[in-house]
């Protein structure tokens, strides 16, 4: 492949459904071909389980990851196990944030067989069902459309790549393989931060300083898209369905910091209002004291268990921080 791919197709491999990864992915490409001519990129990238063969093949998928226009994220319970799905989804979700203030369309996730467990926050983030690829998917997972229902499968390819092809027109600026090598998943085994012990005591924070993006080049330690995940699971959460509720989450909150912060924690409006303030006002501290409270007071409130997605977000946001 010599020009830059115009769609990844990211999977966990597995041995029983490989070759119907393969016949999505040619179809796909086929239709790309169709659609967008001979003068344009058309190729699709798929890793086909080559990755142990050695540090040459993981250039070559790093070199297309960072290049690619799409990812389409083919979803399973044992893709969100994979520590290199969830390099392949950080990378691109990186990409989308480097080109801000725009958001282009980049990552596609696609449910390929049903889902048992909850969805990682920076996937539930995502869009993931379109009304335009048919009712018959929107009721069922991409294999069991490609095997049951051929007419509706094509359907779903059309729809599919003229979603793509639309989508294409926003530029994504590429990120070079070294980085896109060594990017730090967004999920998978590797990728959760581990939980503190229970007879670690928490202590006030650090009074952290005056209001400022935290990074000196404009760059943030959220993506929108992992902004936007924790602004919903603290919505979702138990502190937010009494405002009684609430008030004790942001005393808490405010505890952990310092008293002295207290003016800069905005709680006025609607609940959506509070919650979008609060953590606005936690990514634009110089340290991350406020937005580990945030994650840390959740934890007091409602168990760690039920807190640990919200925490597993706000501590990765932390690790980036800079150094004061």
């Amino acid at each position: 492949m010599t020009r830059s791919p115009f769609f990844f197709t990211s999977y966990a491999v597995r041995r029983a459904d490989s070759p119907l990864v393969r016949q999505f992915h040619d179809r796909l490409q086929q239709e790309v071909e169709i659609k967008r001519g001979r003068s344009a990129t058309n190729e699709g990238f798929l890793d086909v389980g080559n990755l142990e063969l050695g540090v040459e093949w993981r250039r070559k998928l790093s070199q297309a990851l960072g290049r690619t226009r799409f990812l389409i994220a083919l979803l399973s319970d044992d893709y969100f196990d994979r520590e290199w799905c969830g390099r392949e989804w950080a990378v691109m979700t990186e990409r989308v944030r480097l080109a801000a203030p725009q958001e282009p369309v980049a990552i596609l996730p696609l449910f390929w067989v049903p889902v048992a467990r909850a969805l990682p926050p920076e996937v539930a983030a995502v869009q993931y069902r379109m009304p335009k690829l048919g009712a018959a998917y929107a009721d069922s997972c991409l294999v069991d459309l490609m095997r049951g229902d051929p007419q509706e499968f094509e359907k779903f390819v059309i729809e599919l790549t003229d979603y793509m092809v639309q989508a294409a027109t926003a530029p994504l600026p590429e990120l070079d393989a070294d980085t896109a090598e060594r990017f730090p998943p967004a999920f998978g085994l590797t990728a959760a931060a581990p939980a503190p012990t229970a007879s670690a005591p928490r202590t006030p924070r650090a009074s952290p300083t005056e209001e400022e993006p935290p990074r000196a080049d404009g760059a943030a330690p959220m993506t929108p898209g992992e902004k936007r995940a924790l602004i919903e699971l603290i919505l979702a959460s138990e502190v937010a369905r009494t405002r009684d509720g609430w008030d004790v989450y942001v005393d808490s909150v405010r505890t952990l910091v310092h008293p002295e912060q207290v003016h800069l924690l905005s709680d006025g409006g609607q609940l959506r209002t509070r919650v979008v303030a609060l953590v606005t006002a936690a990514l634009r501290r110089r340290t991350p004291a406020v937005l580990l409270a945030v994650g840390d007071a959740l934890a007091d409130q409602t168990g760690e268990a039920e807190a640990e997605a919200v925490l597993r977000l706000v501590r990765a946001a932390a690790a980036k921080w800079p150094m004061a």
